[in-house]
């Protein structure tokens, strides 16, 4: 999705282009608005969702015990964490398929008789280990309980999304634009109401701001329909 595309179509729908407007760049005013106030809140209903494969050895440790093993997750830079929906082993290790720890080949043979064994190996490691668990402390902070030391793990984990928006699938560009449509409305419109008119080249246009006084309204039941479903798209819960 692009950044520069979205600020047009709200300029488009709440009538705000070439209007002289009582700012000195509407464009970054919305820029600003989408960037600091709708990503972050639509990310948390809707995150850059991402998978990863790390050895917790290769973690920093922060502590261990008899039970667990704090961790501190890499630093992301750009990408801000805010979700580890799951951590679990990495079944590609069990066979020939993947490989194990140093990186040696379990097993030899045709790609249907190691898919086999693959599953074969993860039902028993499955019967056999106790399951494995975490905790997440944001920003970083992992604790992940009856893990191998040594085991290469899968996390999945659920960030912020670009501010550039490159990172919002097209599949998500309506529910993204309700609320950022919302937004803006509310946050210039305590500035807006001030002028009954604008005055233009072709005259005075009547901005027509009744509807943008309940913005806050609207924007807070649009965010009750989301609590209602997002968890249908994942389970961002910390498992203890």
């Amino acid at each position: 999705m692009n950044l520069s595309s979205i600020v047009t179509r709200i300029k488009l729908k709440l009538g705000l282009v070439n209007l002289a407007m009582p700012f000195d760049d509407i464009d970054n005013i919305i820029t600003t608005i989408i960037q600091d106030i709708t990503l972050p809140v639509f990310s948390l209903y809707f995150p850059d969702k991402d998978t990863l494969h790390m050895n917790l050895k290769d973690l920093e440790l922060l502590e261990r015990t008899a039970i667990y093993e704090k961790v501190l997750l890499p630093d992301f830079k750009t990408r801000k964490l805010i979700y580890v929906f799951d951590v679990k082993y990495n079944y590609d290790n069990l066979s020939g398929v993947g490989y194990y720890g140093g990186g040696v080949p379990l097993l030899e043979g045709s790609m249907f008789r190691q898919m086999m064994l693959a599953n074969a190996g993860a039902n028993l490691m499955n019967a056999m280990i106790p399951k494995m668990s975490f905790k997440f402390e944001p920003p970083r902070v992992l604790y992940v309980y009856n893990a191998w030391s040594s085991s290469t793990l899968q996390f999945d984990l659920g960030f912020e999304h670009d501010k550039s928006l490159a990172s919002i699938p097209e599949t998500a560009r309506e529910e993204f634009l309700k609320l950022a449509m919302l937004d803006v409305k509310e946050n210039i419109y305590p500035t807006l109401k001030q002028y009954t008119e604008i005055n233009t080249a072709l005259g005075n246009i009547n901005l027509k701001l009744d509807d943008w006084s309940d913005a806050d309204n609207t924007r807070r039941d649009l965010l009750d329909k989301w609590d209602d479903v997002y968890h249908l798209e994942f389970t961002p819960m910390y498992y203890l």
